[in-house]
């Protein structure tokens, strides 16, 4: 029996430890991103076409939830389009992108909204920062209180002010002349063989503003699907790749 009490003794004071680890070093990240994400804000907000794409990959999935519930799929938005991660068919992600884009320029701004944006993990970084810094300026004291208000402001508000973050600063719902020119496999680095099976490439849907080289007028008919290796298959509108 005292055995068994020993081990569990020893049991909770190495959660405790992990615990305390994991605190200081989520806070320790936080102060970090609360002196380097201004500046990468300022820079998002000033890159309309990223923050256009980025818009257009959040509608995108918003869009492909829709019709088939949450999902577990990821994006990441370019300056001259997005990736769409997760395993999701070309066809069905270009489809959503064609009717996310169309919804974008009706006016359906929260389609540029979404939950699992990046933008949260640094919102709550960010409020972290600073109640760990306003708790620890008004007691004077470097105890545990800091790191739990921190931790706890962080997770009732990050959420929150990530909304209103996505809709302000890193993305842009009035896409105005962007269009779609074309979607293309990207496998993931170093993928061979069976392991191609095993983890699908991202899907990068390619954008240009209307006018610009590459991009196509509304009244143009084809595209073309570039398959793995790189035969070319006219089919329609656009470029599958």
């Amino acid at each position: 029996m005292l055995f068994l009490t020993l081990i569990f003794l020893a049991a909770l004071v190495l959660l405790a430890l992990f615990a305390l680890t994991v605190t200081i070093g989520v806070t320790l990240t936080s102060l970090v991103t609360l002196v380097t994400a201004p500046g990468q804000l300022l820079r998002l907000l000033r890159d309309r076409r990223l923050r256009r794409n980025h818009a257009l990959e959040h509608a995108t999935i918003n869009v492909i939830e829709e019709r088939y519930g949450p999902s577990r799929l990821t994006g990441m938005a370019r300056p001259d389009g997005f990736l769409i991660r997760g395993g999701a068919p070309a066809g069905l992600v270009l489809e959503a992108a064609q009717e996310a884009l169309a919804r974008l320029r009706a006016g359906e701004r929260r389609l540029a909204i979404h939950p699992r944006c990046g933008t949260t993990l640094v919102a709550s970084q960010l409020v972290l920062a600073l109640t760990f810094l306003a708790v620890l300026l008004v007691t004077r004291q470097l105890t545990l209180w800091p790191f739990l208000a921190g931790i706890l402001a962080a997770g009732l508000l990050g959420p929150r002010l990530s909304p209103w973050l996505q809709r302000w600063v890193t993305t842009d719902a009035q896409v105005g002349s962007l269009a779609i020119t074309g979607i293309e496999v990207e496998p993931w680095p170093a993928q061979f063989g069976w392991t191609a099976l095993m983890m699908p490439g991202s899907l990068f849907v390619r954008t240009a503003q209307a006018g610009a080289p590459g991009a196509k007028r509304g009244d143009e008919s084809g595209y073309t699907v570039v398959i793995r290796n790189r035969e070319e298959i006219p089919g329609g509108r656009y470029r599958i790749r």
